[in-house]
């Protein structure tokens, strides 16, 4: 069960590591891009290159989808990034349980976005955890979990692609666990749950009135989506990529955050933080093409003092 891109690794090594896979569960078919035409998830699309019948239902709560998945008469669940919720009545058909691959190393970052959290969050490493699911949220037994360093420039996205194919590997592994007699899972400790919620396109406007480094884990923490963003000149103004070593002495100590403190070609494009200045090195206005601050720099002209909000 499963339907981005995240979840194609554990279902090719599931695939390839010989399981039968009775069926595949995916979020049914949507529109997508700008001519809105019908496009399969990455699960259904890798599905049905592998000759596995793929299922599809709006909902995992009608009679008919759980007879049909009790009459499959699974021995286990594999449950990644799938999007709906499994009532127990889905919960206690499979013989072993359902387990769910999660990008945290629980009990941290329950939720949607644990990957975007713990960026934003400035940590330095992070991992992926395999749980027996219950009725709560990210709250089950953990059956194993792997912790990971966080490299300095790593964005969410790739983060998450590396995660997953970690994943894929301790689900393989999860599941032998589970077939030995007596198996001892792991309860996860209340007291150290922290949570990591679905993040919106308003999570992205960076807010210049905090450190370099805040705004630079901001920036990575959302690509590439929802992604970070500023106003300028009343128009969306993406921030893809920054430097926060910068150099440059600030000698008008009147500029406020948010505000340009050079853009020229010696300097590049700098923006007042709380505490110094970041260069941005790319950007994309609104409408156009992603660019390095210097041709920004030379197509739309900003001056110093000139307020990015």
């Amino acid at each position: 069960m499963g339907t981005p891109g995240f979840a194609v690794p554990t279902l090719e090594a599931i695939h390839q590591k010989g399981h039968q896979v009775v069926a595949v569960f995916t979020q049914p078919d949507r529109p997508s891009g700008r001519g809105r035409s019908i496009a399969f998830s990455p699960v259904k699309q890798k599905a049905l290159e592998l000759n596995l019948p793929v299922c599809q239902p709006a909902t995992l709560k009608d009679t008919a989808t759980v007879e049909h998945l009790s009459n499959l008469k699974p021995d286990v669940l594999m449950v990644v990034a799938y999007g709906l919720k499994l009532p127990d009545d889905i919960l206690n058909i499979p013989k072993y349980g359902a387990v769910n691959l999660h990008p945290s190393l629980l009990p941290k970052y329950r939720g949607a976005a644990p990957i975007n959290h713990a960026l934003l969050n400035g940590e330095k490493s992070t991992g992926v955890t395999s749980i027996l699911m219950n009725s709560r949220m990210d709250a089950g037994d953990i059956i194993l979990q792997q912790e990971v360093p966080i490299t300095g420039d790593e964005n969410a996205g790739e983060l998450e692609n590396r995660l997953a194919v970690l994943g894929a590997d301790l689900i393989s592994r999860s599941l032998e666990v589970l077939k030995t007699e007596n198996c001892e899972l792991k309860k996860q400790d209340e007291g150290l749950v922290t949570l990591a919620p679905k993040l919106s396109s308003q999570d992205g406007h960076i807010d210049w009135g905090r450190t370099a480094i805040q705004i630079q884990n901001q920036i990575r923490g959302l690509a590439p989506r929802p992604g970070s963003y500023a106003l300028f000149k009343g128009k969306r103004l993406e921030i893809l990529n920054i430097l926060t070593n910068c150099k440059l002495q600030i000698v008008n100590y009147e500029l406020l955050p948010g505000q340009v403190v050079a853009a020229d070609k010696n300097s590049g494009l700098v923006v007042k933080t709380l505490d110094g200045a970041v260069i941005l090195m790319k950007v994309k206005p609104q409408g156009k093409n992603a660019m390095s601050g210097d041709e920004f720099i030379r197509g739309y002209k900003p001056l110093v003092g000139e307020k990015l909000s």
